[in-house]
């Protein structure tokens, strides 16, 4: 990515398609996270997606 907006915008995108490919699949008790990385495999974002039952 030319910058680390580009990597943010990328990174949402691609983790929109995976929830949204998921199809149901996560349940209750289960996280999810996507790491973006820069070219040395250093962390910029984290998105985390949790699911948690409340009742």
């Amino acid at each position: 990515m030319p910058d680390a907006q580009a990597a943010w915008r990328e990174a949402t995108v691609t983790a929109g398609q995976i929830i949204q490919d998921l199809d149901g699949r996560l349940r209750p008790g289960q996280d999810w996270r996507l790491e973006g990385t820069d070219e040395f495999a250093n962390p910029l974002y984290v998105i985390h997606v949790s699911a948690d039952r409340l009742r």
